[in-house]
């Protein structure tokens, strides 16, 4: 049985900024809305604190990375009790669309989803720390009362980061992931002894490690610069498909006007000629450029990118 060592968790609360800012850029890509969460609370948690969760059904999802299979986490929807229905109607909203009464397995594949795109973005961020890949494993939802994994009936106390997501019209919620020192080690890189806890805080730039042979290269960073990307893993993301389009123009016409066109009718657009045009993925605005000719085909040349945050500000017009 163990405690939380204090350096491994200075080293994960240092961390958190940057890593919950990485998972709420990749939840509003992944959800077409924009999601925010403020810097959470992480702290040591005997277990014995724990102990109401196996009393009453709780909604909650537990997953792990491949990378530490014997590492188990809990994601838990209102760790308190007084908290918990409130916070289980506020999500459900959130997922559906419109207000739930009470949880049933109807609800588990739009819960199941919101955990996957939280492990993928915790496995991006801290694989950004890293310099390496971590890859999510699938994540089991349920409502009952909590079964720790084996992982967790052997130390005395876990590390509890609960953190707010907040959505534009929505009621925020407030979730608790639980992991172990083990899961903290292994995402933080820190095997056997313990570096300096501080670190983190430096104002300088760290240099990323070379990475070992065998290692995959640098996984997809939403907050580097665009000249930085060539080399980054996008493992992550290659299956996901969007729909790119390329917007010429719009003008707006009353109905009457509408049914006077016909064939050889010329419609004018509010845009200049020679002015860039907007392409879009997935119906949201992410580059402009011009309209080229290869080989008899209609083509764009990409002459500006949208900046990381300015994307994330798309999502919420």
């Amino acid at each position: 049985m163990s405690e939380i060592t204090p350096e491994i968790l200075t080293q994960f609360i240092v961390k958190q900024g940057q890593v919950w800012q990485t998972v709420a850029l990749h939840l509003s890509e992944q959800n077409n809305v924009l999601v925010e969460i403020p810097t959470p609370t992480s702290q040591a948690v005997p277990i014995g604190d724990l102990t109401l969760l196996t009393a009453d059904p709780v909604l909650h999802g537990q997953s792990f990375f491949t990378e530490a299979t014997e590492e188990p986490c809990l994601f838990i929807v209102g760790e308190q009790l007084g908290e918990r229905a409130d916070t289980e109607k506020a999500l459900l909203e959130a997922l559906t669309g419109t207000p739930q009464e009470g949880v049933n397995e109807s609800h588990f594949p739009a819960v199941q989803e919101f955990f996957q795109h939280l492990m993928q973005g915790l496995a991006v961020a801290f694989g950004n720390l890293r310099n390496t890949t971590f890859t999510p494993g699938e994540v089991t939802v349920k409502y009952e009362p909590v079964t720790f994994p084996p992982n967790f009936l052997m130390v005395d106390e876990v590390i509890a980061t609960r953190f707010t997501v907040q959505i534009p019209d929505r009621t925020p919620f407030t979730l608790t992931w639980l992991l172990t020192e083990g899961l903290a080690r292994a995402l933080l890189g820190v095997q056997g002894g313990v570096s300096d806890p501080l670190s983190g805080l430096a104002t300088e730039p760290e240099t990323p490690p070379t990475p070992a042979a065998g290692f995959a290269p640098t996984p997809f960073n939403p907050f580097r610069e665009p000249e930085e990307t060539h080399d980054r893993n996008l493992e992550l993301l290659l299956d996901i498909p969007l729909e790119v389009s390329v917007e010429l123009g719009r003008v707006s016409l009353m109905v009457r006007e509408l049914l006077e066109i016909g064939t050889g009718s010329i419609i004018e657009l509010k845009k200049t000629a020679g002015e860039p045009v907007e392409v879009l993925v997935n119906g949201r605005l992410i580059a402009r450029g011009e309209v080229v000719v290869v080989e008899d085909n209609f083509a764009v040349r990409i002459t500006e990118i949208l900046s990381p945050a300015e994307r994330v500000q798309k999502l919420a017009g």
